[in-house]
């Protein structure tokens, strides 16, 4: 993962990079990714030559695997055990180790598509990364990325084990309104912005996890089953976001339509 604060201590004892290294193919992370993989598929049609694709805090390449038969892919990550990992996996993807103030060694208009999957609440301005993003994007390309959501249903019922707190390195976790305005205030169009569900079980108390997750987690497996976008802002733990640069002013989405609210 990316971010701007200090001593950050991205390596083998970063919690979330144990749980993804312990996790296999079809496992939670593995269809986390695919879903986004599939997002880029539908919102950035392939090119010959092939679009490039940047993601930003990268990890161990998961997404991008996906994506690099179709696409010239890139990442960063702040991480140089996360990129050595990713290495391994991505044979001909060009990654490197930085962080969001990469971005400023790229010319405007380079990427057909961005992905920061979980990336932006672990930095201290979000809203100059997204600028940087949008200069950097192709006139028609789009920006995807995943938040956690500060209005989340059930966070009172996590308390301090919500996704949005529980990572120290979280330091801007904000509600979707002021991640909407932020993308627009980027020169971003929004064109969805829905939610992942609720699937951060155990949400109740004295009934095992397994037995919730079915139950909490439905829509979620659905969606990304389908690949499909359909579960509102206000139902999930997470918010996501796809926007587009360069769109017209007559061009402009309502975003609380968008959000189903």
């Amino acid at each position: 993962m990316i971010a701007n604060q200090p001593k950050p201590t991205f390596d083998a004892d970063y919690q979330y990079f144990q749980q993804v290294e312990r996790a296999g193919r079809f496992s939670v992370p593995w269809w986390s990714a695919y879903f986004y993989a599939r997002l880029v598929w539908r919102y950035a049609p392939m090119t010959t030559p092939p679009s490039r694709v940047l993601e930003i805090g990268c990890g161990f390449g998961w997404v991008l695997q996906h994506l690099a038969r179709d696409y010239e892919t890139f990442g960063i990550d702040i991480s140089a055990y996360a990129i050595d990992a990713a290495r391994k996996n991505l044979l001909h993807s060009n990654l490197c180790v930085g962080d969001a103030a990469t971005l400023r060694e790229f010319p405007d208009g380079y990427f057909n598509a961005i992905v920061a999957k979980h990336v932006l609440e672990h930095i201290a301005a979000p809203g100059e990364t997204l600028v940087e993003c949008a200069r950097v994007l192709a006139r028609g390309g789009v920006l995807i990325y995943g938040t956690p959501n500060a209005d989340a249903p059930l966070k009172h019922l996590k308390g301090a084990q919500w996704i949005g707190v529980k990572d120290p390195t979280h330091i801007s976790v904000f509600p979707p309104a002021e991640w909407l305005r932020l993308t627009r205030a980027a020169g971003l169009r929004v064109l969805r912005a829905f939610s992942d569900g609720l699937w951060d079980v155990p949400y109740l108390p004295r009934i095992p996890a397994l037995v919730q997750l079915p139950i909490f987690g439905a829509p979620a497996a659905l969606q990304v089953l389908l690949g499909i976008p359909f579960i509102p802002v206000r139902w999930g733990e997470s918010l996501i976001v796809i926007a587009v640069k360069g769109a017209n002013e007559s061009e402009r989405v309502n975003e609380s339509e968008r959000m189903n609210e």
